[in-house]
Parts: C-alpha cells; sequence; structure tokens
C-alpha cells in the first residue's frame, strides 16, 4: 500500500524527470503550434470543399464558423502548452516541500498536462486525417476527369 512518506519519497526521485518532461512538452507543442495550425488551415480549412460544405451548413440554419474548429483546436494547443509549464514549474518551485499534499497537486498537475497533450495530439491526428481524406477525394476526381476527358477525346 501506497504511504504518504512513500509519496513524498516517489516525487523526490522523480521530480528532476517531470520538470524536464514538462518543460520539453510545453516548449515542442509552443514551437509547433504556429506549424500546425498554418497547415491545418491551408490544407483543410481553405480548402474550397470544406469552405462548400460549410457554406451548405450555414444555408440549412446552422450556426457553425469556417474557422471555429481550427479556433477551438488552437485554444487545446494553448491550454495543453500553459499545462505544461505550469506543471514544469511547480515541480521546482512547490515540489520541493515535502508534504503529501503539495506533492499531490505536483503529481496531478504533471498527470492533467499529460492527458492534455494525449488529446491534442489525437484531435493533430484527426485533423491530419480530414485533411489527408479531402486530398484523397480531390486526387480521385482529378482522375475521373482525366479519364471522362479521354474517353471523350476517343483516347
Amino acid at each position: 500500500m501506497l504511504s504518504l512518506d512513500s509519496l513524498v519519497t516517489y516525487h523526490q526521485e522523480f521530480r528532476t524527470a517531470l520538470f524536464v518532461s514538462g518543460f520539453t512538452i510545453g516548449s515542442f507543442l509552443f514551437s509547433m503550434k504556429t506549424f500546425i495550425l498554418k497547415t491545418m488551415r491551408d490544407d483543410y480549412y481553405d480548402n474550397p470543399e470544406y469552405q462548400r460544405k460549410i457554406a451548405q451548413r450555414r444555408r440549412l440554419g446552422q450556426e457553425v464558423k469556417y474557422y471555429g474548429p481550427l479556433k477551438n483546436f488552437s485554444r487545446l494547443f494553448m491550454s495543453a502548452i500553459v499545462l505544461s509549464f505550469l506543471s514544469a514549474l511547480s515541480q521546482i518551485s512547490i515540489g520541493y516541500v515535502d508534504d503529501y499534499r503539495y506533492v499531490g497537486f505536483c503529481l496531478m498537475l504533471a498527470f492533467a498536462s499529460w492527458v492534455l497533450v494525449a488529446i491534442a495530439i489525437y484531435y493533430v491526428g484527426i485533423n491530419w486525417s480530414k485533411a489527408l481524406d479531402l486530398a484523397e477525394n480531390k486526387a480521385v476526381e482529378e482522375e475521373q476527369k482525366t479519364v471522362d476527358e479521354k474517353n471523350k477525346s476517343g483516347g
């Protein structure tokens, strides 16, 4: 069974690793955020097919925004970045207090930041998948146009 003293000892052993991981993840996400969001905007959200789908939904009375999902994704990314940095900061500040309540807080903050990072990575995958599906559909349409033109010209 885990005692409160063993929790403090565990945290003392892994405090540095938790700091490094929180800082590294936050820094990495911060450096990649702009690239990922710009690429997603250019490859998916600015795509005429996506724009037509949103326009159609708006005509049907749905209150959807063209860049609403991207804006939400950006907020998720920023939340993951901020929480990762807060987790790292807590490890080198209140993490030095040898009290199970402070240690528990630091560990919960680290865990919460990892969960939020995992969710952000999951949504990166979903967004890339949507962009690739859209690109695949466009390639198939272009291929079909080429085949149709060859058939019309007798080639």
